[in-house]
C-alpha cells in the first residue's frame, strides 16, 4: 500500500491537483504532509504557487507522527537535516508505518510519482 489510508490518498490527490508534478521535492513533501489529516489541515494554506512556505508555518498540537512527517517533509523539500538516518532506524523514535511513508517519500523525491505508481484517477461520466 502506497498511502497510509484512503483519506491520505484523497488528500494527496487534491493537494497536488494544481501543483507541478515534475517538482519531485514538492511532491515528496506533499505526500508526507497529507499523510496526517490534522497536519495537512494546518499547513495546506502555506502551499501556494508550487511552493511550501515552511518559514511561516507554526504547527499547533502536533502528534509525534505529525512532527516526524513535518520534519521529514522539510528535509526532503528544503534539504535541511532535522531527522537523521539514526533517527529513522530507531523504531522507538519512528514507528515502522512512518518509516514506510518516509521511504516512499524519499523514492518520490528521487524518482517522481512513478516511484509509488501514482496515477491520477479521472472521473468517468
Amino acid at each position: 500500500m502506497n498511502f497510509r489510508n484512503e483519506k491520505h490518498r484523497l488528500a494527496f490527490a487534491e493537494a497536488i491537483r494544481k501543483l507541478d508534478k515534475n517538482n519531485f521535492a514538492l511532491m515528496s513533501a506533499a505526500y508526507l504532509l497529507t499523510a496526517e489529516h490534522k497536519l495537512w489541515m494546518q499547513i495546506r494554506n502555506f502551499v501556494e504557487r508550487n511552493e511550501i512556505k515552511f518559514d511561516n508555518f507554526k504547527p499547533k498540537g502536533s502528534t509525534e507522527n505529525g512532527y516526524t512527517l513535518l520534519c521529514c517533509a522539510k528535509d526532503l523539500y528544503l534539504g535541511t537535516k532535522h531527522i537523521t538516518i539514526s533517527d529513522l532506524a530507531d523504531t522507538e523514535l519512528v514507528a515502522p508505518r512512518m518509516f514506510a511513508l518516509v521511504c516512499n517519500a524519499m523514492a518520490i523525491r528521487r524518482f517522481g510519482l512513478g516511484a509509488i505508481q501514482y496515477k491520477e484517477r479521472t472521473t468517468q461520466k
